[in-house]
């Protein structure tokens, strides 16, 4: 894509918001970014497309989505052919449907169970035709290009990361309103600006690796990172899988659990076996998130020495991995 003709002011204002609105540590990273999440499933299929695809695009390819099915009946066909990402990460709508939770904390089956984000530079926004949206994009949001336009929202409530119950409802729906900003491209993009993946834990990440296409994992796997509690790009008050240990004889798993009771279960996990066309699975239904590590045997005929397995909460992938990496097999 081209320049805009007001690119240089467009990167000046970005470079200057964190000094500007002061911004501590923990925030003034934010304005050399723009943010995109999506569950694991999906972004390894944005990765293996070549490019992030607008929802009219990417019809068929979705295998999670994420928004309520209430607010996707609102969209239009204009709508539909836009890529979308955020100024910010943790948006409201990622308070409600980030993290594996039990079905009755699923808020309008709006769900991302495992969310991977995509951080682009800001640099993006000089490219011509990129827009940007006050609030969530809807039939009536106002819409914008220019640097002018891009001045006059409202950033100290765009990036504002407080609480918002003391504030009134006025204040309150101000505040997230702005939060749900956004930055709008037709029909797909392209990851020239693609500079960072990141994962909540390694076993997340070995799932993203694990669901790429070889070319494409050779591509990125040195910008698929970790999260650090200071960029805290995830809101973690539902459960994940945090940790692994494999070998030949047994699978450990443990779950984040540093999350509210009622987030706990029950849910119903399963774990999948797959070695050399030879299938197992194991149930545990009612199954509530604890301390203690959950250990699984390898089940007899699945051959020890090279297997994948594939972990899942109430039907939702949790974990993908492999035992030797240099098996083949996948789901």
């Amino acid at each position: 894509m081209s320049l805009k003709p007001d690119a240089v002011a467009i990167g000046a204002f970005m470079e200057g918001l964190a000094k500007k609105l002061k911004l501590d540590p923990n925030h003034s990273w934010w304005p050399k970014l723009l943010f995109r999440s999506d569950h694991v499933e999906n972004t390894a299929k944005i990765l293996n497309s070549g490019a992030l695809l607008s929802r009219a695009a990417a019809k068929g390819l979705i295998i999670k989505d994420s928004a309520s099915p209430d607010y996707l009946e609102k969209l239009g066909p204009w709508q539909r052919n836009f890529v979308r990402l955020y100024f910010r990460p943790r948006t409201p709508t990622q308070f409600r449907n980030e993290g594996i939770r039990p079905s009755n904390k699923i808020w309008k089956e709006a769900h991302m169970p495992v969310p991977v984000y995509l951080l682009f530079s800001s640099k993006l926004l000089q490219e011509q035709g990129v827009q940007f949206s006050l609030g969530r994009l809807e039939e009536k949001s106002q819409l914008g290009e220019s640097c002018s336009f891009l001045s006059k929202m409202d950033f100290k409530a765009i990036y504002h990361d407080d609480s918002v119950g003391n504030l009134g409802d006025q204040g309150r729906s101000s505040i997230l309103f702005a939060r749900l900003s956004e930055v709008l491209v037709k029909g797909s993009l392209p990851f020239d600006h693609l500079k960072l993946i990141v994962c909540r834990s390694d076993p997340e990440r070995d799932t993203l690796i694990a669901l790429l296409d070889p070319v494409v994992r050779k591509r990125w796997i040195s910008k698929i990172i970790v999260d650090k509690e200071h960029r805290r790009l995830f809101f973690k008050q539902a459960t994940f899988t945090n940790s692994t240990y494999v070998t030949e004889q047994e699978v450990r798993i443990s779950f984040y659990n540093n999350i509210d009771q009622a987030m706990r279960g029950p849910f119903s996990l399963r774990i999948d076996w797959v070695s050399q066309n030879v299938r197992r699975s194991n149930d545990c239904d009612n199954f509530m998130v604890e301390s203690n590590p959950v250990v699984f045997r390898v089940p007899t005929h699945v051959k020890s020495e090279k297997y994948c397995i594939r972990i899942t909460l109430n039907g939702d992938t949790a974990y993908i991995g492999k035992y030797d990496e240099r098996s083949t097999e996948i789901f």
